[in-house]
């Protein structure tokens, strides 16, 4: 019996190659595990609570940590830190973070394993000035660059120390922003020219990164450096994280669908988690992230890949990849009062299996952003709970594998049909259809690997077929272990095949733990504009699961479901109680619905990132905050037992306050 997934083909796996850095001891790219990073947020100049925090996070399965080092001071501690590790013999990398001080960035290279450097404002202050520049004066400024730069590339050189380019979204200089504007584009650039410079002195032992809250603008920016780095033939290791995530469930999603998507897509040799919480917090979900792309399964496929390139679809193409987020064209589908595709926000959808999860699906339902489709299988069609299931006024959905079953339905606004093989649906096409139906075909490839070939010659058949058939709608769906790589299969073939049908996102594995590997998966989908339905099935419970689908969309920065909170992990530089002031504010304004909020500690990204946020309230002194409305600082130095109820009366002055229910 033939199968559209009965041959085997490579996964589509494909890890970046990178030239390995050593960071200390542990190397980072190459053929190097995706390696965990966290960054300390006790006072530098404080040896004990440091040196504690260290061994903390070591013991937690950190392989490398950063410290900040705003001052002479703290970098003076570095010799005491790095004396009282040794007497504990705790061995882990130590990375000295740099903002603003060049001199500050020499004197660490003599105490660290690697310097970080913000390219945005190692040599530049953010000014926010507007001006065009003539190529001349546009030199000019990177011959000044590069006389300041070279000296510390030298001596990092000299010593063996690594060196991490670390462009921020948030705190790209007046330079670039006046050239590429604030994108992704500037990101790279920005990292570039630093690049160049250190290349042109022979030293490569350097690792990048571009960091942005905004996931979509993150993931972009990865992309393009890649494509970037080619073109230039370069090969550096890439650090991967999503910054200032904030805290909580959904820090941890926002951060596996930036960091997950890319990894997914090979990009990546080492992440950190930046969360508004205790440092130690970050690495089991680093860890977590990171686990599936370190495990033998990954490591198979990607050396299968290597032996095996698959060339149908040329699927990893950049062609497929597009650089900025753009979704796949649809068109409309109408449920009754649920339409889907095209324009409409990608839907949600719950699943109910047991007649004694009602009540918790009823439960669910009374959320502000709930589910807004219920699918449910054969185990549960009785009529009684059918009718049940109607007061619950959402659109409805059957599903099965059994053809006639559902061929006797009529009160279900859609029918999804389980296709194992193509005998399914052209026997699903045989049978007439007396009324208006929408079905959804749904390939189960859970048992072999979908194969692409094959399977664009069925879809290819289904279109013949569905073009001869008035009374179906059809939309497409897969149960998959790898939904990933498979509904990217899906995609492009029905791009191939012209084909513009709605695809439902379907995610079931308990493999991996849930939060990360769904965020992860869907993420990595998501922010390729494939879908425009959701639904997620795990162990957990169905308002976790609604909660999460939602917590995903909105980390994607594809439907904003509640309020955006862009709070920085707190570190030595931090001016205030971070974590203490970010639930004060969540509690105060998470009811409003699609605003987003930057909380920064400090000045190092807070300007920059209020281009990203609709207001701003970040540390300027001891005590002291700022209150931004997008870029422009509105309010100056205000004291911070009054700060709260001033971004509240803010919020109301530009019309985005609402009273909560």
């Amino acid at each position: 019996m033939s199968s559209y997934h009965s041959k085997p083909t490579p996964s589509f796996y494909k890890r970046r190659q990178s030239k390995p850095v050593f960071v200390g001891n542990i190397g980072v790219g190459g053929n190097n595990p995706i390696r965990l990073q966290s960054m300390t947020v006790s006072d530098t100049k404080d040896t004990v609570s440091t040196v504690n925090e260290i061994q903390d996070l070591v013991n937690a399965g950190c392989e490398i940590v950063r410290l900040t080092v705003p001052t002479k001071l703290d970098c003076a501690n570095l010799k005491n830190i790095r004396k009282e590790l040794a007497q504990k013999q705790i061995k882990c990398p130590i990375v000295a973070d740099i903002h603003f001080t060049p001199s500050i960035a020499m004197d660490v290279v003599d105490f660290v394993e690697k310097v970080r450097i913000n390219p945005g404002n190692f040599i530049d202050k953010k000014l926010f000035k507007t001006r065009d520049y003539t190529d001349t004066e546009y030199q000019s400024e990177i011959d000044r660059i590069e006389e300041r730069f070279t000296p510390l590339v030298l001596k990092c050189k000299e010593k063996g120390v690594a060196m991490r380019i670390g462009t921020n979204h948030g705190s790209l200089s007046d330079r670039i922003m006046n050239r590429y504007g604030d994108s992704p584009q500037g990101m790279v650039e920005s990292a570039l020219e630093f690049l160049r410079i250190a290349a042109k002195n022979n030293y490569n032992e350097i690792i990048l990164s571009m960091k942005a809250a905004n996931t979509q603008v993150m993931i972009t920016a990865y992309r393009l450096l890649n494509k970037r780095l080619k073109e230039e033939n370069m090969a550096h290791p890439f650090h991967l994280g999503v910054t200032e995530a904030g805290e909580g469930e959904d820090a941890r999603i926002k951060s596996a669908v930036g960091i997950g998507t890319l990894l997914h897509e090979g990009l990546g040799d080492t992440i950190r988690v930046s969360l508004t919480e205790d440092s130690i917090h970050e690495i089991p979900v680093a860890g977590a992230i990171a686990s599936p792309y370190n495990k033998k399964f990954y490591i198979d496929m990607a050396q299968n890949f290597k032996d095996n390139p698959p060339t149908h679809l040329n699927f990893l193409n950049n062609e497929l990849f597009n650089l900025n987020y753009e979704r796949r064209k649809s068109h409309e589908l109408n449920l009754d009062s649920l339409s889907i595709g095209k324009n409409q926000p990608v839907r949600i959808w719950g699943s109910l299996d047991s007649s004694s999860h009602l009540k918790d699906l009823s439960k669910a339902l009374k959320d502000e952003s709930s589910f807004e489709g219920i699918e449910i299988s054969t185990r549960v069609l009785f009529p009684h709970f059918i009718e049940q299931l109607k007061e619950l006024k959402r659109p409805l959905s059957l599903i099965s594998e059994n053809i006639n079953i559902l061929r006797e339905q009529n009160d279900f606004q859609k029918l999804t049909y389980i296709i194992k093989k193509p005998e399914d649906y052209r026997l699903f096409f045989k049978a007439p259809q007396s009324k208006k139906q929408h079905y959804e075909l749904c390939f189960d490839v859970s048992l072999y690997p979908l194969h692409a070939e094959d399977f664009t010659q069925h879809l290819a058949e289904i279109n013949n077929f569905d073009k001869n058939s008035n009374n179906i709608d059809i939309s497409f769906s897969l149960i998959s272990n790898n939904i990933a790589q498979d509904y990217k299969i899906l995609a492009q073939a029905l791009k191939q095949l012209n084909m513009q049908h709605p695809i439902h996102l379907r995610y079931h594995n308990d493999d991996y733990p849930i939060l990360t590997e769904a965020s992860a998966q869907l993420g990595s989908l998501l922010t390729q504009g494939i879908g425009d339905s959701i639904q997620i099935e795990g162990c957990q419970s169905i308002e976790q699961n609604q909660k999460m689908a939602y917590g995903i969309l909105q980390a994607c920065r594809i439907r904003l479901s509640k309020t955006e909170f862009i709070a920085c992990p707190s570190c030595g530089r931090t001016l205030f109680d971070l974590q203490k002031v970010t639930a004060q504010i969540k509690a105060k304004t998470d009811h409003l619905i699609g605003v987003k909020i930057a909380i920064m500690g400090c000045i190092v990204n807070g300007p920059g990132e209020m281009a990203d946020a609709d207001f701003g309230y970040v540390g300027t002194g001891v005590g002291k905050i700022s209150l931004y409305v997008g870029k422009e600082c509105v309010q100056k130095n205000i004291p911070e037992e009054q700060a709260l109820d001033q971004l509240i009366e803010l919020i109301k002055q530009n019309e985005r306050w609402q009273e909560a229910a």
